[in-house]
């Protein structure tokens, strides 16, 4: 029985690695391969049986029956698309170094055969110095994760630039604080927190932390008194009361603020085809974004936060004598 179960998972094997549908394997070639990289010699009999019994367990084995051709493995975990989407994603994610996102990847293409692969190697594009330096991210998320869902403090060191370009602690005491989750927000992975001393939510880098513990300390605050619906509307990793904004923008914004505020933005098209948009959105992180689009966006109000983008772009410095 143990044999029969060994067959089973190195005909799977030869199937996952060697097979897709534009390399059809006959059974003389999975008969050599078998007994190339596992010492196997089966016959024909025993070749169908396991194919049968694969397919039982759910397997989608294409046979020659069915294509005239041989045999391969017509449905895999995750499709080519899949595969791709996934592998896009890791390699953009600046928050995850360079080993790490090789290791990942190579991960992923386990899932392909080995001519599939070929057409998703992309070691050779990623670039180092867009990929984080600290290598504990994935660690940081495990503890953090953990912490999470113990509802326990924690303590970790936050690093920042120094202008030598290595990551070093930003101040020598510890930071201890109450994590409640974790988000990705513009191109970064973030803890949503509260810092020791403090009542609201604010948000760390997680690639900037390091030497995370948990302590032996129920967090202060619980999650539904944390104040979190701010961090909904969050912009550029900015929490803060949500606020109603207005804004009036040039038609070619109109992507860009159905993308960052969601369809839940009420626009109202002007005749002259430029629009109004009101939403609610965290003012902080809002200043930025308005700063970002000043060709093609005004910032009605609040009057407050209008007032502090017109302070922002007359005290900038490509208007300085």
């Amino acid at each position: 029985m143990a044999s029969d179960r060994t067959n089973l998972l190195c005909i799977l094997k030869v199937l996952e690695e060697y097979s897709d549908e534009d390399h059809i394997l006959s059974l003389p070639e999975i008969q050599e391969i078998l007994r190339r990289e596992y010492g196997k010699e089966l016959d024909r009999r025993t070749l169908y049986a396991a194919f049968d019994a694969l397919a039982d367990s759910g397997y989608d084995i294409s046979r020659h029956s069915d294509n005239g051709k041989g045999y391969y493995l017509a449905e895999r975990t995750f499709s080519n698309a899949e595969i791709r989407l996934m592998i896009d994603a890791i390699y953009s994610c600046e928050y995850i170094s360079k080993k790490q996102t090789e290791e990942l990847l190579e991960k992923l293409r386990g899932f392909l055969s080995v001519h599939e692969r070929r057409r998703y190697s992309y070691s050779n594009l990623i670039l180092p110095e867009k990929k984080s330096l600290n290598q504990q991210v994935f660690l940081n998320i495990e503890i953090l994760d953990q912490a999470i869902e113990e509802k326990k403090k924690i303590s970790f060191v936050y690093l920042d630039y120094d202008y030598d370009k290595k990551l070093k602690p930003r101040r020598e005491e510890l930071y201890k604080a109450s994590p409640y989750s974790m988000i990705c927000e513009s191109e970064h992975y973030y803890l949503v927190m509260i810092a020791e001393g403090h009542s609201d939510p604010s948000f760390y880098r997680i690639d900037m932390m390091k030497d995370i513990k948990i302590l032996d300390e129920t967090i202060d605050i619980s999650k539904r008194d944390a104040k979190l619906d701010s961090t909904k509307k969050v912009v550029y990793a900015h929490a803060g009361e949500p606020v109603q904004i207005h804004l009036h923008c040039q038609r070619a914004a109109l992507r860009y603020v159905i993308e960052r505020f969601g369809n839940d933005v009420i626009i109202k098209k002007n005749e002259d085809g430029s629009f109004e948009a009101f939403f609610r959105a965290a003012p902080e992180g809002m200043k930025y974004w308005a700063l970002q689009y000043l060709q093609s966006v005004e910032l009605i109000s609040p009057e407050d936060l209008r007032e502090e983008i017109v302070k922002a772009v007359r005290s900038n410095n490509y208007t300085k004598e």
